[in-house]
């Protein structure tokens, strides 16, 4: 529990306001509910209630005050709302308490003592993430532990594996939410868009999964991120599956090496309770590893290609279109047929979903079953049909390992005669030493390649371009650098051909490009679809040759 300092009152501790049970679910559009309500309006807690949240905690002032929300951002406080001040690696948010205070925060909770004026509740905490995890899931109720949850962790494969294990609980008849990438979803209804993370701060994940309960949420499965791991964002989370994809390079920049990034990833099945169940890819060495440390009592599900998995695939055809394979399980085999689920990565992908439905109890017939329908994640492999002659996907990849994967399956299955077109650039402002990498592994497969802005940030995105390209090393690939995305892939549409391949990969759905200058990219998925009908309507007027 806490230390108790100035101004605890024991008989000013409550529960949580009736008025939070009476509350309905959020509109799906606007983030209201029926009633035009934002989900948080009526839920208040008292301070001390709030602050029993808190293992070590010293509270210097506990005034008899009620909470009505959480924030660690100062510009969003409203009046009534608890700011947990969070120190940056750039900045001192300590500075920003005055500007809280003034906006109407009731208590600011630290990591160092400060003069609180009278009347504002304070306490200092050792680390404020991690407070501001345990308050977020006091304030919304604790919904972790009523919901069935499930956590994808991974480099690749957490939007796809996520979006699986939902489709899997519906076929069973369940509801279950997602919290990802894509957005925010209960069921096929979008509760909000990207948050900007692939795992949401605590008060959105609490918040979030408060209000799925309340609209008939059996469970909830959420993509689980190594930043939110490291940034104790999940930490009171009780999860009851937890997923392993797999571990490759990628956020150096963050983690530093690949010891602090797995460390990182393995942070999520480390606090597993026991009865917990943790799936796990037997293919990836580091899976491997995973299951050697797993906490005693966690029970462990295997998936992969391997003949020692508990879940494995044989006899894989992968199509033009989708996958058939026969899926080896404890509970008995099945033929599966995927005709939207394209690529090895993706049986890869089904085999971590099932293994997390079979630990919640669902059957292989709801597996099976959910697999033939299943569309996977927007803008993962999307294919865009303007009833052109050759083949377009817009695609999420943008790793060399998801490079690999996507790509090798894509040549195999390509006509002969036929060309690999690839739009795509890198991050800027992140891993800097993935470039060659992925220009290495894109020429080895493609046959032209056309480098473009991906996020550059405060970096030239021609000088990523030329770092891509440096990594190139068959003479045979034709590069074209194209600053501007939306010309990019213009480009790429006008130069295809009868049968080609056109893989525009790095941003799926995603509809908003960090760059420093004015743009009109509307998205990969709008400028494909914009660039095919000019296309058309270019030879229709017999423009084209």
């Amino acid at each position: 529990m806490f230390d108790v300092y100035a101004g605890y009152n024991p008989g000013t501790s409550s529960i949580l306001s009736a008025a939070v049970d009476r509350m309905r679910g959020r509109h799906v559009e606007t983030g209201l509910d029926n009633q035009g309500f934002d989900v948080q309006e009526g839920r208040s807690l008292k301070l001390v209630e709030l602050l029993s949240a808190l293992d070590s905690a010293q509270v210097l002032q506990a005034p008899d005050v009620t909470v009505t929300g959480i924030t660690a951002d100062s510009r969003t406080v409203k009046p009534g709302d608890l700011f947990v001040c969070i120190p940056g690696a750039h900045v001192d948010a300590h500075q920003f308490i005055p500007d809280a205070i003034r906006r109407g925060a009731v208590a600011v909770v630290t990591q160092r003592p400060w003069g609180a004026p009278p009347g504002i509740g304070a306490a200092v905490v050792p680390d404020a993430r991690l407070a501001l995890s345990a308050l977020a899931d006091r304030f919304y109720g604790q919904p972790s532990r009523t919901l069935k949850m499930v956590g994808v962790t991974g480099t690749n494969g957490k939007t796809t594996t996520a979006f699986l294990v939902e489709a899997i609980a519906r076929a069973a008849g369940r509801k279950m939410g997602v919290i990802g990438t894509a957005g925010m979803l209960l069921g096929q209804e979008v509760l909000e868009g990207k948050s900007g993370y692939t795992t949401p701060e605590p008060q959105t994940i609490h918040r979030l999964l408060a209000t799925m309960l309340r609209r008939g949420a059996w469970g909830a499965v959420m993509e689980v991120s190594s930043h939110a791991l490291e940034q104790r964002r999940t930490d009171h989370c009780r999860f009851d599956v937890a997923v392993f994809t797999n571990l490759t390079h990628e956020h150096l920049d963050y983690h530093g090496d690949m010891e602090n990034y797995f460390a990182a990833k393995a942070r999520l099945f480390r606090l597993l309770q026991p009865g917990a169940a943790a799936v796990v890819n037997l293919d990836d060495p580091y899976g491997r590893r995973l299951i050697e440390e797993m906490p005693a009592g966690v029970r462990i599900y295997t998936y992969g290609f391997s003949q020692g998995a508990d879940i494995r695939a044989e006899d894989v055809q992968i199509t033009t279109t989708g996958s058939r394979y026969r899926l080896i399980t404890p509970f008995g085999a099945a033929d599966v047929e995927a005709p939207y689920l394209f690529g090895t990565y993706n049986v890869a992908n089904a085999m971590a979903a099932v293994g997390a439905g079979l630990a919640l109890g669902f059957t292989l017939e709801h597996a099976a079953q959910a697999l033939r329908t299943a569309k996977g994640a927007p803008g993962r492999f999307e294919r865009i049909d303007e009833g052109q002659d050759f083949t377009v996907v817009v695609d999420y990849a943008h790793t060399p390992d998801g490079f690999e994967k996507l790509l090798s399956d894509v040549a195999r299955v390509k006509e002969p005669g036929s060309r690999i077109i690839m739009v795509f650039g890198s991050a800027g402002q992140r891993d800097p030493s993935k470039r060659p990498d992925m220009g290495r592994i894109a020429g080895e497969y493609c046959d032209v390649l056309v480098l473009t802005e991906e996020d550059p940030r405060t970096e030239d995105a021609m000088e990523i371009a030329r770092q891509i390209a440096s990594g190139v090393t068959r003479d045979e690939v034709e590069i074209y650098l194209i600053e501007d995305r939306v010309e990019a892939i213009r480009e790429a549409i006008r130069m295809a051909r009868t049968g080609d391949i056109v893989l525009i990969t790095g941003k799926g759905r995603e509809t908003e490009l960090e760059v420093q200058h004015p743009t009109t990219w509307r998205g990969d998925v709008a400028e494909a679809v914009a660039a095919l009908r000019d296309r058309a309507r270019e030879e229709a007027r017999g423009v084209r040759a």
